[in-house]
């Protein structure tokens, strides 16, 4: 038989365990006498069971009193512990963070914001997962990340977004080529043009494809690599072309290279933080997006 037992009886319970008397135990806690005994034969009621041996004004425990108060006081020990914990946790003393972040940016944006993060509140445990677009969204909804970094607006009408930025897309490629002295491309320039793409898994390739479409130009495929890293490094080795977020300059890997406009069309993206649709906001998910919008700035402005 399932018996439930209100902490306010436990917390009487142990007042008078700890008195051996119970009018000193209810001024102690604040309550009247007539209103401790009461609470007291009611728990013994529920409990089927005696408590206290009552000798004069004086009480001692009985054997199953004494059992009592060993898991009493246990439980309020364990609820100190946990109060304490969810402080620290609110005052970013303690905890953990898991944050979704998608190639392209966590490329480029990450570094600096986990630096920022890290040394302001070393307690917090950070796990930063570099996911695609659709992974971010279904690991939020799962619970399995508190907070995403990735395009908007989200598939997912479970999700929310802040924005971050907008960036463009452009093409990059060695000072040496062809294309590398015009102020703009235009998409039908591509028309058989070697380029060295992210697969189509990628929303940013997925966004490449369909401006090539627009234009009825059907580029030449030279090679597809899954790191922007990767891609800039064998457009140094080949020659070739390809199509990646402006920002993506910035990477090491992409000394050397420079960067043409695209039009007709134009390709732009929104990049932004995504949440659970009206789900609980940790602290430290609250203060890592923070940090990100301040950290964000003129400096990762397209």
């Amino acid at each position: 038989m399932q018996i439930l037992i209100e902490l306010r009886h436990l917390r009487y319970f142990l007042a008078v365990a700890e008195a051996a008397h119970f009018t000193r135990a209810a001024e102690a806690i604040y309550v009247s006498q007539p209103t401790l005994s009461q609470q007291i034969k009611q728990l013994e009621a529920d409990l089927g069971t005696t408590l206290f041996d009552r000798i004069g004004k004086r009480v001692m425990l009985t054997e199953a009193g004494e059992i009592l108060q060993a898991h009493a006081q246990r439980i309020f020990t364990e609820l100190e512990q946990a109060q304490q914990a969810i402080q620290e946790l609110e005052g970013l003393q303690g905890g953990e963070l898991a944050v979704g972040v998608v190639q392209t940016v966590n490329a480029y944006m990450i570094p600096d914001l986990v630096a920022r993060f890290t040394t302001a509140y070393p307690r917090i445990s950070l796990r930063i997962q570099e996911l695609s677009a659709d992974e971010i969204e279904s690991r939020i909804e799962q619970g399995k990340l508190h907070l995403g970094i990735s395009f908007i607006p989200p598939t997912s009408p479970f999700l929310e977004a802040e924005l971050l930025f907008d960036e463009k897309l452009v093409l990059i490629l060695p000072t040496s080529h062809r294309l590398a002295r015009q102020k703009l491309v235009r998409f039908d320039e591509l028309k058989d043009e070697a380029l060295i793409l992210l697969p189509p898994g990628f929303y940013t390739r997925r966004l490449v494809d369909e401006g090539l479409k627009t234009a009825g130009a059907y580029a030449k495929l030279l090679v597809e690599m899954n790191t922007i890293g990767g891609v800039l490094a064998t457009v140094q080795a080949t020659g070739a072309a390809t199509v990646l977020p402006a920002l993506a300059l910035r990477l090491k890997e992409a000394e050397g290279l420079c960067a043409v406009e695209l039009a007709a069309p134009a390709l732009r993206r929104n990049v932004g933080l995504l949440w659970r649709r009206e789900g609980y906001r940790r602290a430290a998910a609250r203060t890592f997006a923070a940090i990100t919008v301040a950290t964000i700035g003129d400096n990762y402005l397209a």
